[in-house]
């Protein structure tokens, strides 16, 4: 349970009060990493939201719980500080309870940004649609001032990629609004061997795009990403929306 925080202050700013959220995981596996609602203009939120991890009982005491506070603004995510806690030294027979001061993390940039998107497969078309809706928080490469933001969504099977669609361009937006579909020909048998991949890029008019970073989600991710599949799986039809981080491409 992330219950409140309380005199949370921005840095670099005399404003009293700040818009802030959490985000909880549990290391070194942050396969799930989960967050709370943003509270707007508080410097003493109470969260009050509860988040569940799934652990073998031989493991837990060599985990650690780090939840990182954030302030945000509409053009950038700014890390507040962040708290971890060896559960190797909670007692887990009675509920603990504490507050614990917010470490400083050097006030660097969040990630490299969040995109929503939604998923949905229409069975007796065998259709997979993406509908790429916004995105936000972008933090440009090589630390420009300014960008042209698009998505290119790959089809993936066996890691070969076997189709390719894109959106618009925007220019020099942080927070895009795409509202752009996506559809691909996906037989039904094929659904448990491929993969998309959703790559926020920056528009150039000569050479290689520059990856502000990806989103994979398929039946072989973890997480959130195969969470977002298999809902869009057992609900034929309907479409799937979540928000996903953007990370660096790993491998």
């Amino acid at each position: 349970m992330i219950l409140r925080g309380r005199n949370l202050m921005a840095f670099d700013t005399a404003a009293a009060k700040v818009d802030s959220y959490i985000r909880v995981s549990v290391v070194p596996d942050e396969t799930s990493i989960m967050q709370t609602a943003l509270h707007r203009d508080n410097a003493n939120p109470e969260y009050n939201e509860r988040f569940v991890f799934s652990a073998p009982k031989n493991t837990v005491r060599d985990r650690t719980l780090k939840c990182i506070a954030y302030t945000c603004d509409k053009s950038s995510n700014t890390l507040l500080g962040q708290v971890e806690l060896k559960l190797a030294n909670v007692d887990f027979r009675d509920v603990y309870i504490a507050w614990f001061p917010l470490i400083d993390t050097k006030r660097k940039p969040v990630g490299c940004g969040e995109l929503l998107f939604s998923l949905s497969y229409l069975p007796t078309a065998e259709r997979l649609t993406v509908v790429v809706v916004k995105a936000r928080n972008l933090v440009w490469t090589d630390e420009k001032e300014s960008a042209d933001p698009f998505v290119k969504i790959y089809l993936l099977q066996k890691g070969k990629k076997i189709s390719k669609k894109k959106t618009s361009v925007k220019k020099g937006d942080r927070n895009p609004v795409f509202n752009e579909a996506m559809i691909f020909s996906v037989p039904a048998g094929a659904l448990q061997n491929i993969q998309l991949r959703l790559t926020l890029a920056e528009y150039q008019i000569e050479g290689k795009t520059p990856a502000i970073g990806h989103v994979f989600v398929g039946p072989h991710c973890s997480g959130k990403q195969l969470s977002h599949w298999n809902q869009m799986i057992s609900a034929p039809r309907k479409p799937i929306a979540m928000w996903h981080p953007l990370k660096k491409r790993e491998g």
